[in-house]
């Protein structure tokens, strides 16, 4: 199997290439830079091209523009980046009869409270990452084998000028700076090393449709953020509570939640809960030397 990632310098990209790689798979990669593809994602011809040269029997697409801020300010910029070149992958699958996997997100619903949402829950689009994550979807689908991956993921990039959600929250802790915490904001947030697990049981078994793949748990940001705390040893004490208010564009998703059912059934084995996911970001951490 010759596997292609599409995002490969990413948080995610990161972590399905060091999985892929660990099971030695013949994997490749493509990024804008520092991969065995050099290419702008929004040069459609530059990307038919690297296809037709590799000819992957995997394309799995981890690129997005996933700052909500940077999606409502231009949004034709997300179209081209978060749907428009899926739509290339999805021809190129159809063509050749191969398989497409494509990385969404859980920002599609409306609802208040800690709600869980399964893959037929009615879809709300709140924003223009929303919009234009839920186009790359659709583009995906129109592949006869394709996979769509509905996640929150939660990890390590090791990018010092663009921490990740839990190296920025890791760093405010350590550091004792003021922290502002959420407890109407719901998320079933997974390990970026748990879900590449999973992508590949996935891959292996020939998924195809939509799926939630997160943890088992929906949980608030303010509780995820003390449990990690606690497993980490550090202090809570500048962090302050409260709850989160929309004002003005993006307006963004605070009920989350993903129900799992679908995958544990199709995969025979059970998501992760909470604690599961805070123990694998505590062993990655060390993994990584950040200690």
């Amino acid at each position: 199997m010759k596997l292609l990632v599409c995002g490969s310098t990413g948080m995610l990209g990161q972590a399905l290439v060091k999985e892929f790689n660990q099971l030695q798979i013949e994997v490749y990669t493509l990024a804008r830079k520092h991969a065995d593809i050099n290419l702008d994602f929004l040069n459609v011809e530059d990307l038919k091209q690297a296809l037709e040269t590799l000819d992957p029997d995997v394309v799995v697409n981890a690129v997005a523009i996933v700052d909500l801020k940077k999606c409502e300010e231009d949004p034709s910029l997300a179209y081209l980046l978060n749907a428009r070149p899926v739509g290339v992958l999805a021809e190129y699958a159809n063509v050749n009869n191969k398989y497409l996997v494509q990385i969404s997100t859980d920002h599609y619903y409306c609802d208040q409270g800690n709600v869980v949402h399964n893959e037929m829950s009615p879809i709300s689009l709140l924003n223009e990452y929303a919009k234009t994550k839920f186009a790359g979807e659709c583009f995906a689908l129109t592949a006869r084998n394709s996979l769509v991956v509905r996640t929150n993921i939660v990890g390590y990039r090791r990018v010092e000028e663009r921490p990740t959600f839990i190296e920025w929250v890791l760093k405010s802790l350590i550091n004792k700076d003021e922290m502002m915490l959420f407890d109407n904001v719901y998320t079933s947030s997974i390990a970026v090393s748990q879900l590449a697990q999973i992508v590949y049981d996935l891959i292996t078994a020939k998924a195809r449709g939509v799926f939630n793949v997160a943890s088992r748990q929906s949980v608030s940001k303010k509780e995820f953020v003390q449990r990690l705390a606690e497993k980490f040893e550090l202090s809570t004490e500048n962090t302050n509570v409260k709850k989160f208010q929309n004002e003005g564009k993006p307006y963004r998703a605070t009920s989350m939640g993903l129900e799992v059912r679908k995958v544990e059934n199709f995969l025979g084995y059970r998501m992760p809960d909470t604690v599961e996911v805070i123990e694998r970001l505590y062993k990655d951490y060390l993994e990584v030397n950040h200690f």
